[in-house]
């Protein structure tokens, strides 16, 4: 006859068996485990000090309040870069002759060349303003109206002056960093100084030159200034390989305009 109580008991006494046979085994595997030192979680490895220098600038250190707004002209002027500006430049170097391109580059380089030299006297830079003003006259009337840039050949190179250098030579800070449409990389002293350059450029043009006429010589002008500084120019957005490409234009434009007001 079945027996209930028995089979309780059996399945009683195998469970005891099999508890008995786990402790046999696990025990001497745990007392085998040396103890951890405890690590004083005050005491860091390696201290911040250690690695981040106070003397050092970094790319994060740039101020930009107005990252989110910055980060979508970024993404405009790539996405403007490619579709237009990219394809414009392909045309204008696929089908003007290269003494031709380089004719409209260095009769560009010579207008921008009173600006510099501007600029220069504004900084009480004499042999800055020497330079450039010399470049300027050599290039304008030897070079056939800048077309040709005999100055470098005579000693006389293009140093680059803008309005927002002399701001920053009178001690002007540069600002919150911006990234302009089509422009790219700025700083709020920087287009406050583009916007005096280009007033300047356009009444040397206009009331010096007389080339200005009824204003389609000046929107001829900027255009082909941005298609020539486009075609001189070898960046390719999103193709650095760097998925930090922001921070780091961001980071080398703000040292670049810093080394350029020291010097």
């Amino acid at each position: 006859m079945f027996n209930l109580n028995s089979v309780k008991s059996s399945f009683k006494s195998l469970r005891h068996l099999l508890i008995l046979s786990i402790a046999v085994i696990v025990l001497p595997a745990c007392s085998a485990i040396q103890p951890q030192e405890s690590v004083d979680a005050e005491t860091p490895v390696h201290p911040v000090d250690s690695i981040v220098k106070d003397d050092v600038e970094y790319a994060v250190d740039v101020y930009d309040p107005w990252e989110g707004m910055n980060r979508g002209t970024y993404i405009f002027n790539a996405k403007l870069d490619r579709y237009v500006m990219v394809p414009v430049t392909n045309v204008y170097r696929d089908y003007v002759p290269f003494f031709l391109r380089q004719g409209i580059n260095n009769f560009f380089s010579n207008i921008a060349s009173f600006n510099h030299t501007v600029n220069s006297a504004f900084q009480l830079n004499g042999e800055t303003t020497v330079n450039n003003g010399l470049r300027f006259i050599s290039n304008t009337t030897m070079g056939i109206g800048g077309m040709f840039d005999i100055a470098t050949g005579m000693g006389f190179p293009e140093i680059k002056e803008d309005f927002g250098q002399t701001l920053g030579y009178w001690g002007v800070g540069d600002g919150p960093y911006v990234v302009l449409p089509l422009f790219g990389p700025s700083n709020l002293r920087d287009t406050g100084g583009l916007l005096v350059d280009y007033s300047v450029t356009s009444w040397f043009t206009d009331d010096v030159l007389g080339m200005s006429g009824d204003g389609g010589w000046l929107a001829f002008y900027y255009i082909m200034t941005g298609v020539n500084t486009r075609a001189q120019t070898s960046f390719n957005y999103y193709q650095s390989g760097s998925p930090f490409e922001y921070e780091t234009i961001r980071w080398l434009y703000t040292s670049g305009r810093q080394a350029m007001i020291a010097r």
